[in-house]
Order: C-alpha cells, then sequence, then structure tokens
C-alpha cells in the first residue's frame, strides 16, 4: 500500500470576530467585543476506484489515516494489503483509493450539501452492501490502570480542543502503552483516524484499547469489531445496541470513566 498525501499545513482553525455576554450577580448584562477561535469544518470527497464512494465532514488533519481507518471500519476492505495507493490531493478535498480488486458502489449524489456526514449516521451513504460478517472478538486481557491512563491523555492533549472547544478525542493504546491521540469534530471520524494511524505505523490492533470521549452508539462498536479492537472506553454512555453487539461479539465495553472509577458493560 503507498500513501500519497499533498496537504501541507490546512488550516484547523479560524478566528471570528463576536460578542460575549455575561450577566453579574446584582442581574446586570455586559457584552465585550472579542475574537473567538473556531473549528475548520471540512468536506472530503473519496473516490474508490475513480467512483465516488462517500463523502465525510471532517477536521482537516491526517486524512489519510481517516480515509484508511474509514475503508476498514465501514467494510470496504478487509486488510490494507487490498489497497494499491491512498492519494490525498494538495487541498484535501479529493481523495483516491485505488483497490487491486473491483468493489461494487452504489451511485452517489454528488451534491456534499445533501450528503456529508461528520457522525457516521448516513444510511444512504453507508449502505448494507459493504458489511462484512461481523467475527467474534477473542478473549482479551485489559488493565483498569490503561483505560485511566488513556482517559487522563485525552484530557491533557487535546490541543484543538482547548482552542475551540469543538472536537472529539480518541486515544489509542497498544500492548498496555499509550499510541496515539486523535482529534475531529466527527466521534466517528476521530475513531477512524486512530484505526487508519495504527494501520500505517503496522500497529497490531488486537492489543489494542480504544478511548473515544463520545458516547459509543452501535455503529462505532461494529467500527471496533470489524477492525479486531478488543476493548473500547468511554467517558461518556453507550446505547443499548452497543452493548448486545458488544457482548454477543466479545467486545469490552467500558463506559462512564470518570477518575478512577467506571462501568463495565460488556467483557470481563
Amino acid at each position: 500500500m503507498k500513501i500519497i498525501n499533498e496537504t501541507h499545513n490546512l488550516s484547523l482553525k479560524e478566528n471570528f470576530a463576536i460578542e460575549r455576554f455575561r450577566q453579574s450577580a446584582d442581574q446586570q448584562l455586559t457584552d465585550e467585543k472579542m475574537t473567538d477561535m473556531v473549528i475548520v469544518e471540512h468536506h472530503l470527497n473519496a473516490y474508490i476506484n475513480d467512483q465516488l464512494a462517500f463523502k465525510l465532514v471532517c477536521t482537516p488533519e491526517k486524512l489519510d489515516a481517516l480515509v484508511l481507518g474509514f475503508l476498514i471500519s465501514e467494510g470496504y476492505i478487509e486488510n490494507p494489503d487490498e489497497i494499491e495507493f491512498i492519494y490525498v490531493c494538495e487541498s484535501g478535498e479529493r481523495v483516491k483509493v485505488q483497490l487491486n480488486k473491483p468493489q461494487p458502489l452504489p451511485e452517489i449524489d454528488h451534491d456534499t450539501s445533501s450528503n456529508s456526514i461528520s457522525c457516521g449516521n448516513n444510511r444512504k451513504i453507508r449502505q448494507a452492501v459493504y458489511a462484512k460478517s461481523l467475527i467474534p472478538i477473542p478473549v482479551h486481557d485489559w488493565s483498569h490502570e490503561t483505560v485511566v491512563m488513556l482517559a487522563n491523555a485525552c484530557n491533557r492533549n487535546t490541543g484543538l480542543f482547548a482552542e475551540t472547544g469543538g472536537t472529539h478525542c480518541c486515544a489509542m493504546s497498544i500492548s498496555g502503552e499509550l499510541a496515539f491521540i486523535c482529534e475531529d469534530i466527527g466521534r466517528h471520524n476521530a475513531v477512524d483516524k486512530a484505526i487508519g494511524q495504527a494501520l500505517m505505523e503496522e500497529k497490531k490492533l488486537s492489543e489494542a484499547i480504544l478511548f473515544t470521549t463520545g458516547r459509543i452508539p452501535s455503529d462505532m462498536v461494529i467500527k471496533a469489531i470489524r477492525s479486531g479492537i478488543p476493548v473500547i472506553a468511554s467517558h461518556s454512555a453507550p446505547t443499548d445496541e452497543a452493548i448486545l453487539l458488544a457482548r454477543q461479539f466479545n467486545l469490552t465495553l467500558i463506559g462512564f470513566v470518570r477518575g478512577k472509577r467506571m462501568n463495565l458493560y460488556a467483557g470481563k
């Protein structure tokens, strides 16, 4: 697999002139003119074998990792060996993926305003035709300390969130060690970036723990299962479908990681 990423220093945030209002203890309202740092919303069109395959609304960094992770976690491919190359153009708005096999794709409307996604919930694009049979995850030992370490890493090292308040964070450990942290305006995108980054660095996802700052719905659990990640944890809550899927496929699912406390919803 060859990756050609021609993007350089794409803007991740922009300054806007705003007014800030405050109400004092005596109920007096005051306002202050100031500038605010705002996260950039980037639109990406991805082509597989020269056909438009999916569209994402994302934060314009690690776009190669985002696309690679999406291909795996959404079932387009089963491993990176199926990819000849991933090409990201200079503007980051167009990504070309060449597979070494034909890939049947549904027709996608070229109007990005109606089909762009940031949270992984556009069912028109995420067609069942891509779905592979999910395979149960082998039982994996995990440690309370590693999950807490990942939660703390997200709290301390999310630079874009600290500046803009507009991103989700995803941290991944491999064999108990912090591997990397990814941020994006979409929590699903942050997960895909972490998966893609791990594959680009030839890390073993079977030894990974994935931590996300967002809630965990069923489609995020499916991403972890498809990718072979045995443990997923969050500051927030899982949904009922996420819990049922995790229990069915041996995924360890942890929620409400707060301080040294956490809830185990699936796994042991």
